[in-house]
């Protein structure tokens, strides 16, 4: 499903220009491959032996690599673009180093496009009207979770924001609750990708559908992994008509550049 994917038409117009091509974050090596495809030199790296072993095996002809995108295993300049769809918040300590790196391994003039979960306005809203019981259930699980979080004074004062504002994502596991990831409005990325050396080209929100069904399911319907797309209840469709993606939309994007 790439040629349906939202970002493909960024990717048509920034990457043929800045090559070579670093996913990073590049799981089974999906993008990488379609990457290879158009003709542009592609590679990805990732945490996971496991899932690297398998974009080898099923993307020849290319280089995998295991992994951390907060310390990348690269020379200086070594790419004209990096991508993460969906990676740097998955850091516990944050997406600062990862940026960091991002800006060091591109070469100067070079993109960076960067996907992170979007904390929008109804997203807020719905944290904010959660049952007072759920709210306190969840608190207790943060608390269970933030002791084990680095003593980085940036990161705490977010999450500490209240139950309504805390953008942290958990989830469960056999031995109990775990970080997942985090959530970000546009102040938080703006501030942290000046921080990063790194200058915005282009700021927008994509993925209404799976915004809709982020924010309201199961009353919105329902993720069709098969076709890679979101099957929506009447409710749904209701939803989709009319709330705007700046409203409700999944991810925040970002097309950014080294001058």
């Amino acid at each position: 499903n790439c040629e349906a994917y939202e970002l493909t038409r960024y990717f048509r117009r920034w990457l043929p220009d800045h090559q070579p091509i670093l996913e990073a974050g590049s799981g089974s090596g999906r993008w990488v491959a379609w990457f290879m495809v158009q003709g542009w030199r592609a590679f990805g790296v990732d945490w996971s032996h496991l899932l690297c072993a398998r974009a080898r095996e099923h993307v020849p002809g290319t280089r995998f690599i295991q992994g951390d995108v907060r310390a990348l295993p690269f020379v200086d300049g070594s790419y004209g673009t990096v991508i993460a769809l969906g990676a740097v918040e998955h850091g516990l300590d944050g997406r600062e180093a990862a940026l960091q790196e991002f800006r060091r391994v591109v070469r100067p003039g070079g993109i960076v496009i960067v996907t992170v979960p979007f904390l929008g306005p109804v997203r807020r809203v719905i944290r904010a009207v959660k049952l007072p019981l759920r709210a306190l259930r969840e608190a207790w699980r943060f608390r269970q979770v933030a002791h084990e979080t680095p003593r980085k004074t940036s990161w705490r004062s977010e999450r500490r924001a209240g139950v309504q504002g805390w953008a942290m994502d958990l989830m469960q596991t056999d031995s109990g609750w775990a970080f997942f990831q985090y959530q970000f409005d546009r102040r938080q990325m703006r501030q942290q990708i000046a921080r990063a050396g790194l200058r915005i080209v282009e700021e927008f929100i994509e993925f209404a559908d799976e915004g809709i069904l982020h924010n309201f399911r199961p009353l919105a319907g329902r993720y069709d992994s098969n076709n890679g797309r979101v099957i929506f209840t009447p409710f749904g469709k209701l939803l989709r008509r009319v709330l705007p993606v700046n409203l409700a939309g999944h991810m925040l994007c970002y097309v950014l550049i080294r001058d």
